[in-house]
């Protein structure tokens, strides 16, 4: 009885022993490095264009998950790296619906420069300048079009101050000119003033004769 009992026993513990050899051990979840860095930059671009407010609710999700991310980093890698794909997935969220309210903005801007521009017929008037400032503004249009925050951003705000500077000039000849203008209308009021005055006296002068 007793033999049995240890032949059971062995056997026992040879299943056990198989049993473990046969089960790999966990493996270690590494740390989310790259997770961490591209949500990290996808933040700093939303940041950069202050794109928070104008998709409030997505990025407060992916702020919340950006923490959750960075708190359980290097405890409990998995949950890092699970908060961080949601953090990655909400930025690019915010980027994607807040992008063109932006880009649209500092359109209407550089746009309305135009206008003042072209209103003082500034691409006559400054025609070089004027060209260059449009060359630059097509190029902002194309780069919003293909959704390129920062070329966008950079064209458009370089657009708008080429066209406040071709406005400026533009002014100046108006101004010049209308100046032009209402010295010579008053140089030939003064001439016909004179004129008048003239002949009042040749006639004057005859009458008494």
């Amino acid at each position: 009885m007793r033999k049995a009992l240890l032949i059971v026993l062995a056997a026992a513990a040879l299943l056990m022993a198989v049993s473990c050899a046969s089960t790999p051990p966990e493996k270690a979840v590494p740390l989310p490095e790259t997770e961490l860095a591209q949500a990290k930059q996808l933040k700093a671009k939303a940041d950069a264009y202050n794109l928070g407010p104008l998709a409030q609710a997505e990025y407060t999700a992916a702020e919340n998950d950006l923490k959750a991310g960075e708190e359980a980093y290097g405890k409990d890698n998995a949950a890092s790296k699970a908060s961080l794909d949601r953090a990655i997935t909400g930025y690019r969220a915010v980027i994607a619906k807040a992008g063109p309210l932006y880009l649209g903005t500092i359109s209407d801007r550089t746009a309305a420069a135009k206008k003042a521009a072209d209103d003082l017929k500034a691409s006559v008037a400054v025609k070089d300048d004027y060209a260059k400032a449009q060359v630059v503004y097509d190029r902002a249009l194309a780069a919003k079009t293909a959704g390129d925050l920062e070329a966008a951003t950079k064209d458009f705000e370089e657009a708008r101050k080429m066209f406040e500077a071709v406005k400026v000039v533009a002014q100046q000849k108006r101004d010049k000119a209308l100046a032009a203008n209402t010295d010579a209308t008053q140089a030939l009021k003064d001439s016909a003033a004179k004129a008048a005055e003239a002949q009042a006296a040749l006639e004057a002068e005859s009458f008494g004769k």
